[in-house]
């Protein structure tokens, strides 16, 4: 069982940071293997917008962005964390959002996965709203969260009801994982998006988007529209 952990929090050791050093914990106790990735340790380009690797079904810019994702498409699971700047995500997730394939590649697709959201103030709801989407329309089958709101340059998982929600989540990821469950909700969404948004818009573009359609092939989706 092998779970990717993703840090966008641009500092290493914060809020953010240390409860996914928890989750990491937790799910090797229970023997996953866990790999965390710090995206403020990477480097990678912005997206340049050129929609190439629809065509060619990889990237031009051969950087860490591309290397993550590829990483991405073996594991079993994904937790990803992000403290909340502006109402959303920060910048370093939503530029590897940009670059990681994952929408019209179907990247997630059978990968159980589990959103982490820190602010202080407001909008960590709205900050998992990005996530949640970023999920589903990618073919995640679960779409587990944790929203903590917890004070500047605290440890929250110091609190023991925070730390007993990491544990239950993170068991909740171990067990679908090993059970291969799913949302019923989540893949009723996902099936409408892919069948009624994502594929006729693939099929319209044709040969432009042939590398899409390789994702497609590789990750046993079926090419046809209903």
């Amino acid at each position: 069982m092998k779970i990717i952990i993703i840090n966008a929090s641009p500092r290493e050791n914060g809020a953010t940071s240390k409860i996914l050093s928890e989750f990491a914990s937790q799910l090797s106790r229970k023997g996953a293997c866990t790999a965390t990735f710090h995206l403020s340790n990477l480097e990678f380009s912005f997206c340049k917008g050129c929609c190439s690797c629809y065509k060619t079904s990889q990237c031009f810019l051969d950087d860490d962005a591309k290397k993550l994702s590829e990483i991405i498409s073996g594991a079993d699971g994904l937790i990803i964390g992000t403290p909340c700047y502006v109402s959303d995500v920060s910048g370093q997730l939503k530029a590897f959002i940009d670059r990681g394939q994952f929408v019209f590649e179907q990247l997630l697709k059978g990968k159980h996965t589990i959103g982490v959201v820190t602010y202080e103030n407001y909008g960590g709801h709205l900050a998992y709203r990005t996530l949640k989407s970023l999920f589903v329309f990618s073919g995640a089958k679960t779409a587990d969260k944790l929203i903590v709101k917890t004070p500047f340059n605290l440890d929250p998982v110091d609190s023991k009801a925070i730390k007993s929600q990491i544990t239950k989540k993170a068991n909740k990821l171990h067990i679908s994982i090993k059970n291969n469950k799913s949302s019923f909700l989540y893949r009723i969404i996902h099936f409408f998006v892919l069948n009624f948004g994502i594929k006729p818009f693939v099929h319209k573009k044709g040969e432009a988007y042939q590398g899409v359609l390789q994702h497609w092939k590789e990750r046993g989706i079926p090419h046809k529209s209903i």
